[in-house]
């Protein structure tokens, strides 16, 4: 007897971004806002892989390196079975901040602060503390750090070099002597 899996999912995202030009120099406040949700329904479990929330990397939470974030408080140093790719889930909420100006022609700086995290839907003990709770903002990974871009009319290469100021299992604290380097194509938002 063969039996049919249907993997059928529902997903949502919402990115707001705000750019504020403050003055003709070419000084900028940019902000970002996103949040997304995936619901697995039909007879799947979970969304399938590709279809995951992740944070942490270049275009993301920048003190963090990629996929390294969440779910939740979720530590994998702390779990013999973990997976570096484990650490997805279906529920990401980000936030960004980024002050822009120019250095010389072709090149720009950037200051910024980052903000965000995954989390499961449901329970899964194989990833404790992953699941979504009302203490959320506490589960917040958060860092801030400076960046380095080269903008040749449109085309940009970006350096940022940032470090955690809170880890989501953990309290405040400035690991400055952690930095994370990103190197990426295009600007994180």
């Amino acid at each position: 007897m063969s039996r049919t899996r249907i993997c059928a999912i529902r997903k949502a995202d919402v990115d707001f971004r705000y750019h504020y030009k403050l003055d003709d120099s070419g000084q900028k406040l940019v902000g970002r806002l996103f949040g997304g949700v995936g619901l697995p329904y039909g007879n799947s479990d979970a969304l399938p892989f590709v279809k995951q929330y992740f944070a942490g990397g270049a275009y993301s939470v920048r003190a963090f390196q990629i996929r390294s974030l969440g779910p939740g408080t979720y530590d994998p140093e702390s779990n013999d079975n973990s997976s570096y790719f484990d650490q997805a889930g279906d529920i990401r909420l980000e936030g960004n901040l980024e002050y822009r100006f120019p250095i010389v022609q072709y090149v720009n700086g950037a200051v910024f602060a980052d903000a965000g995290n995954v989390w499961l839907i449901q329970e899964n003990e194989a990833i404790p503390g992953g699941k979504f709770s009302s203490n959320f903002i506490n589960e917040l990974g958060v860092g801030t750090g400076i960046g380095l871009r080269i903008d040749i009319q449109g085309f940009v290469i970006r350096f940022d070099l940032a470090a955690p100021l809170k880890r989501p299992a953990y309290n405040w604290e400035f690991e400055y002597d952690q930095p994370v380097f990103n190197f990426a194509i295009g600007y994180p938002f």
